[in-house]
């Protein structure tokens, strides 16, 4: 009996090995490989697709996350079914280029922030309801109409991006899906974002501070006897928030095991550190145990952080990740910035003396906007592999 559950290990170790390695080089090490994420694709032709494959293969970009379901999706009106076929169809047409570049593809998705019409129309009770008791499908938060995000407590809600992620991993090529806004709307934004979105956020205030609706009213007074709705100070309960908290840490560690029902590799973006997360977002990030892979975006400047921050944030979280007993690693997540790239291997080695395993950049196809990016990518991956700078 013994020797027929380490079979079965054996094999399933495999079949992650291998997935991970579709299309791409099973060799390269996590500490050493360079990832991309890569927008939507949808209103691209082919000949620009394959633009984008070329020139990160040419910079040594090892692995390629592909935006197929956004906060603006195609199709998706039919409430009688929900099937995401634009994704589907963006999916297959990237493979095509992984398989030919030798690149692996994970596709990524939106997750708790979800905009299709027929959803929205057919259940408008999924939906997140603020402190002040608005709907989001009715108020545009920050004036974003993406901005529209399901309730992360819902049973039904889990079932329906379980739905969603069976449809996708089992397309010939994909290595793994990469969840993207599993958290709360932002709560606090970052303070460089202040100015630009028109806000002053020193506290918690309630026309941003979700979730209140029905379901989550209802299953907290089961728990602790209290309408969080009535709470004086909602922000400062404890067991308000972590319920929160527990809510998103349940929906990521669900959907990474549906992940892995198939040998695929689940992975994860998240705000910039645990401590960060849990503030801006309710995102308590190093509890997503089950992810095989946690892609921190460290945008720094959002945050009016100086450079170094990269080292500080990415130490705090490979610290919570270890204590919390993940079973993956930590990413950091950069973005493409026209002021960085004179000393863009700087930046990548802050991320790996924090503990980074590996760089991602945000994205691909920002690295076109930027004269010169290209070669300063080039360059700056090209020392990680070779074990840093000198």
């Amino acid at each position: 009996m013994k020797s027929v559950y380490i079979s079965i290990i054996v094999l399933a170790i495999s079949a992650i090995f291998f997935s991970s390695a579709a299309y791409g080089n099973s060799a390269v090490r996590a500490d050493k490989k360079a990832w991309g994420w890569l927008n939507s694709i949808s209103k691209l032709t082919d000949e620009q697709v394959e633009s984008y494959f070329a020139k990160a293969k040419t910079a040594g970009i090892d692995a390629v996350i592909l935006e197929i379901h956004n906060g603006y999706p195609i199709g998706m009106t039919d409430t009688t079914d929900f099937t995401d076929y634009d994704a589907i169809k963006q999916a297959k047409r990237a493979a095509v280029f992984a398989k030919k570049y030798k690149m692996e593809l994970h596709l990524w998705m939106w997750t708790v922030n979800r905009c299709e019409k027929n959803l929205r129309a057919a259940h408008p009770d999924w939906y997140q309801v603020s402190a002040e008791g608005n709907s989001c499908l009715d108020v545009k938060l920050y004036n974003r109409e993406h901005y529209r995000w399901l309730c992360p407590s819902r049973p039904e809600v889990l079932e329906y991006l379980k739905a969603r992620v069976d449809e996708l991993v089992d397309i010939d090529g994909i290595a793994g899906i990469h969840f993207d806004f599993i958290r709360y709307p932002d709560v606090i934004l970052p303070r460089g974002l202040w100015e630009s979105r028109g806000v002053f956020q020193d506290k918690v205030y309630p026309q941003w501070d979700h979730c209140y609706c029905k379901y989550c009213r209802e299953s907290f007074k089961k728990m602790t006897g209290l309408d969080p709705i009535e709470l004086q100070d909602p922000s400062a309960n404890e067991r308000w928030v972590k319920y929160r908290y527990d809510a998103v840490v349940k929906l990521a560690n669900a959907l990474a095991d549906e992940v892995h029902k198939h040998h695929k590799i689940a992975s994860s973006a998240v705000f910039a550190s645990p401590s960060e997360s849990r503030k801006l977002v309710r995102q308590d990030w190093s509890r997503f145990t089950h992810m095989d892979i946690l892609f921190s975006m460290l945008y720094y400047k959002f945050y009016d952080q100086p450079d170094e921050w990269v080292i500080t944030a990415t130490r705090e979280g490979v610290r919570e990740m270890k204590k919390n007993h993940c079973r993956g690693y930590l990413c950091t997540g950069l973005m493409v910035d026209k002021d960085t790239q004179g000393y863009l291997g700087q930046i990548f080695d802050y991320a790996q003396y924090g503990g980074s395993k590996g760089i991602c950049i945000f994205s691909i196809d920002g690295a076109d906007k930027v004269p010169g990016y290209w070669d300063a990518l080039t360059s700056a991956i090209s020392n990680m592999k070779e074990g840093g700078r000198k």
